[in-house]
This record gives structure tokens, C-alpha cells and sequence, in this order.
């Protein structure tokens, strides 16, 4: 059975892998809605979509009104990844948000050392989180994240035991409106700090034992433009690395065009050279707004490349 969970283990660290394979937190750095992922996830100094906040609170004191956000990835190797939200403002100078991730794979085949199967598994790590960001000036802005993160091995002893963990991280950021400008934002952000897996197997096998997976630190510089001769355009930037070891870009631009009384928007970008393009559509039910985002990304990793629809529902 101890084959099993090594196996196990080098396949989640698979799971969502990145530039740094083998870190834990993968997950965390896969970006997060369609909007964000067809503008190559540069929206760190980003103020127009709630779902900014995942990326840097500081963007939180920027909601006007309250909206649920939820959606979800369509990914290849039987890979589960899909977020719920809420943001509110609150004395039009601050913004609270709660939100919920869930990512994993089901029907991980157990095998023994003789390649016998005898059991399918499935394994998950979810975040927990609370955001808040204040808007001291009408120029600056800056926020928190307080996460709870809750990762779950499979079912791998004899009596039907898991193995999990249950720890905090934070995330950090600020916004600034560049002097004698109106829409040239610059944004800076730090997430997941204190992240980590802590396991404990003492319970699970006589001879188990303790460790701890630490996530790297992702530090975050980007840029917004709304041109002042057409604010239907918007232009997005982002330069981060995981603690200084690497640098990933990001570039994004998106278009908005009225139709009739609803809004049809057309996006593209690039995340690190991996190309993305999306659409997003907004209208309204029953005098509520609701927008619905889509975006295509062409990774090159997987048998096929990943989808994101996302909701917005404004109340």
C-alpha cells in the first residue's frame, strides 16, 4: 500500500504543473476565471471585474455594487477545477469578499507492486477565503487575503484513512492611479505567504511521519490602461515570479461593443508566450445584470487545451 501513496504523491505534484514542478500550491498559480485567463492573466492592477481580487485584494475597494462569481475549467486528465465568490462594498471607499476553490483528479487508479488494480482514488485541495480592500485616497488602495487551505489525500490505509491538511496563508496588494491620470493604474501584489501542506502519516502507518510542502511566494507588477479617447478598449500588463526565481508576462487587451441594450466583448492575450482568446457577454434578467465569460488557452501540455466559462450575477 506504501507503493500506492508514492505513487500518488508524484502524481499530484503533476497535477497542475508549472515552471516550478514539484512545488506545492500548483493549483493557486493555474489563474483562476475566463476573463483573467484570455487576458493572460495580467489583471493584478485590474478594476474593472470582481474577480480581481483573487489576484490582489487592493482591487476589492473598487466594487460598486454586490455579485456572486462562479465558474469553472474544462481540463484534460480527468482534472476538477471551479470557484465560487462574493464581493460587496461597503462606505464606497471599501470592499469585502468571501470565495471558495475546489481542484483535484478522481479515478486515480490504485495498483499494487505487481500492477494489479484494486481500488480508484480521487485527491483535492480547496481554498478557503476572505478579502478585503480599502481605498484610503481616491488614488491608492490596499487590501488583504486571509486563506484557509484544506488539501485531502485518498483513502490509503486498511481501515480507510485519509491523510490531510489544514493551514493559513495571505496575500497582499495595493493599487495606485498614476498622477493626472484617470484610468493608468499600476498594481502590486504578494500571495501565499505562510503557504503550505503540512502531512502527517504517524496515524495512517507505524512508521509514518511528519513534513511539511511549503508554497512559493508569488510577487506580482502589473499595469491597466483605459485610453481616454476610447474607453470601450482596455490594455493589461503583468510581470510576476514565484520568490525571484523566474519571471512569467503577461499581456492582455480587451474590447467592448454595445448591442442593443447589451455589451458583447472580445479578448485576447498571452500568459509566458501561451496564447488566449475569449468572449464575454453581458445582459440582464429581470433588471439584474449578469455577464458570461469564456476563454480558450492554447497550453500545448495536455491531450486537449483548457476552456474556462465563468458567471458574474450583480445584485
Amino acid at each position: 500500500m506504501k507503493t500506492t501513496f508514492i505513487i500518488l504523491i508524484t502524481l499530484v505534484a503533476n497535477i497542475f504543473a508549472d515552471d516550478i514542478a514539484g512545488s506545492a500550491g500548483a493549483f493557486l498559480r493555474y489563474g483562476l476565471d475566463a476573463r483573467s485567463e484570455a487576458l493572460g492573466r495580467s489583471v493584478v492592477a485590474d478594476t474593472r471585474s470582481t474577480f480581481s481580487t483573487y489576484f490582489n485584494p487592493a482591487t476589492a475597494a473598487y466594487a460598486t455594487e454586490q455579485s456572486i462569481m462562479t465558474g469553472m475549467k474544462i481540463l484534460a486528465f480527468d482534472r476538477k477545477f471551479a470557484y465560487l465568490s462574493y464581493l460587496m462594498p461597503v462606505n464606497n471607499n471599501a470592499g469585502i469578499g468571501l470565495g471558495i476553490l475546489y481542484s483535484g483528479t478522481d479515478e486515480i487508479e490504485g495498483r499494487d507492486k505487481d500492477g494489479n488494480f484494486f481500488k480508484e482514488y480521487s485527491y483535492n485541495e480547496n481554498l478557503f477565503y476572505v478579502s478585503f480592500g480599502l481605498k484610503p485616497k481616491d488614488f491608492l488602495t490596499f487590501g488583504v487575503n486571509v486563506k484557509l487551505l484544506y488539501a485531502r489525500f485518498p483513502e490509503l490505509s486498511a481501515m480507510e484513512e485519509t491523510v490531510s491538511s489544514l493551514t493559513f496563508a495571505f496575500d497582499a496588494g495595493v493599487t495606485v492611479i498614476i498622477p493626472k491620470t484617470e484610468n493608468l493604474i499600476i498594481g502590486l501584489s504578494a500571495r501565499n505567504f505562510k503557504g503550505k501542506n503540512e502531512w502527517n502519516s504517524k496515524d495512517t502507518w507505524s512508521d509514518g511521519q511528519a513534513s511539511s510542502d511549503y508554497y512559493p511566494a508569488t510577487y506580482s507588477l502589473g499595469v491597466s490602461w483605459i485610453p481616454p479617447f476610447n474607453e470601450d478598449l482596455g490594455f493589461y500588463g503583468n510581470l510576476s515570479s514565484e520568490e525571484f526565481e523566474n519571471i512569467h508576462y503577461g499581456f492582455g487587451i480587451e474590447l467592448d461593443q454595445n448591442y442593443k441594450e447589451n455589451i458583447f466583448t472580445i479578448r485576447g492575450g498571452t500568459n509566458s508566450g501561451d496564447l488566449s482568446f475569449g468572449l464575454g457577454y453581458e445582459f440582464f434578467i429581470m433588471n439584474y445584470k449578469v455577464v458570461l465569460d469564456y476563454s480558450y488557452t492554447a497550453e500545448g501540455i495536455a491531450e486537449f487545451n483548457p476552456h474556462t466559462i465563468s458567471w458574474r450575477f450583480f445584485l
